[in-house]
């Protein structure tokens, strides 16, 4: 699901984490029905602003340690995290944790609703341990709350962390990933189409699980149906490794031992909007953008650039081998840089991998030819990636 607009809030241990502009409207709404539901049961409105607070505190807190859960078990194998961003429906964990195989992948899926059932038993504790009142039925509200999401996100089909699960396990059974992908799907248009169904049934309800039930199943649904054109779009992209695709490395690389100062003035200050790779003994080790930079060398032009740049383990990275279905999956809609034993070899955007597939699989009128009919034409001189110029923006 897309994430759109966002902005970051914090740096934790090396991972970024944002938070989109839709989940502050879905914040706000859900603050406004929490304070009308407090405010007939408190003395002033200002206990039931602090109270609504209080409450949201603890349940989006849920919502971030969820997340969380998913960048520590990816960094447990290795992986990296590019992010954690806070959406309105709930958080995303931008790591690529299908490149472990499929043991990590259910592993990084099933801490998430794991960590969330585990705060409702915290909550659930936390109730009895205190004494009857407002403080007590906020914290029986939210161990209720999170043992319901907690079991709603681990549901057998995209886009929850269940389907992640159902894919691994599939994975793992049938040592097809794309097979695994497809089961996913099909338990995603089942799911969907039950709580639908339970959406109907509790139409009369007044506690609103029929509003729930209803956009879950319709999320569910709707990415179940398309997950076999995705399949086909991957079968296609599996064709191609980002060496195919990729555009030469940006000339300009900036070396991690000179000052912020020299940096801004040589390279940043010019080129605003760029993002440049930051190399040291030869290796790529992160990347510097006039925003980054100015976040230190504000305080302290001095300050090498290693300081200010954005970590290797922030930056989406692939290999000029890996293919391009999973270079997509991985770049999620951004730009990444491809290394090759740590050196840096090119640079690969979803427009490198769009006009890829339009050279090959477009004919010269427009109209998509079927790839299963196509053939190598050993005729064909490989691209040049070193006579294009210029890189995109990479995170």
């Amino acid at each position: 699901m897309p994430i759109g607009n966002r902005f970051k809030l914090v740096t934790v241990r090396g991972i970024p984490i944002y938070v989109a502009t839709s989940w502050i409207w879905i914040a706000l709404i859900w603050g406004f029905a929490i304070y009308t539901n407090l405010q007939p049961a408190v003395s002033s409105p200002a206990r039931a602003v602090w109270l609504t607070i209080f409450e949201g505190a603890l349940f989006f807190g849920g919502v971030l340690l969820h997340e969380a859960a998913h960048a520590i078990a990816a960094r447990g194998y290795g992986l990296p995290v590019a992010g954690i961003t806070l959406v309105f429906w709930g958080g995303a964990t931008e790591t690529a944790s299908s490149a472990k195989g499929p043991r990590a992948e259910f592993v990084i899926a099933f801490v998430g609703p794991a960590t969330t059932l585990v705060l409702a038993a915290a909550f659930w504790f936390a109730a009895r341990a205190v004494d009857i009142g407002l403080t007590r039925d906020i914290l029986h509200e939210l161990a209720w709350l999170n043992l319901f999401i907690g079991l709603a996100n681990a549901l057998p089909g995209f886009p929850l962390d269940g389907g992640r699960m159902l894919l691994a396990a599939t994975w793992a059974i049938t040592k097809n990933r794309r097979t695994a992908v497809l089961v996913a799907g099909y338990g995603a248009v089942v799911v969907g189409a039950a709580l639908i169904g339970a959406a109907i049934l509790t139409f009369r309800s007044t506690t609103g699980l029929w509003l729930f039930f209803g956009y879950l199943g319709f999320v569910m649904l709707t990415t179940g149906r398309g997950t076999p054109q995705r399949v086909k779009a991957r079968d296609i992209l599996a064709r191609g490794t980002a060496a195919d695709a990729m555009r030469p490395p940006p000339t300009e690389q900036i070396p991690a031992s000179i000052s912020l100062s020299e940096a801004s003035v040589r390279w940043l200050r010019d080129a605003p909007d760029r993002t440049f790779p930051v190399t040291e003994a030869g290796r790529v080790v992160g990347t510097v953008s006039l925003d980054s930079a100015r976040k230190v060398g504000g305080r302290d032009p001095l300050r090498p650039v290693r300081d200010g740049m954005t970590p290797l383990s922030q930056t989406t990275v692939v290999a000029p081998t890996d293919r391009l279905d999973d270079v997509v999956e991985w770049m999620g809609g951004h730009d990444a840089l491809v290394l090759s034993k740590g050196s840096l070899v090119g640079a690969i955007a979803p427009a490198d991998v769009e006009r890829w597939f339009q050279k090959r699989f477009v004919d010269p009128i427009g109209e998509q030819v079927d790839p299963g009919s196509m053939r190598p034409d050993p005729t064909e001189v490989p691209p040049r990636p070193d006579l294009d110029r210029g890189v995109g923006e990479a995170r």
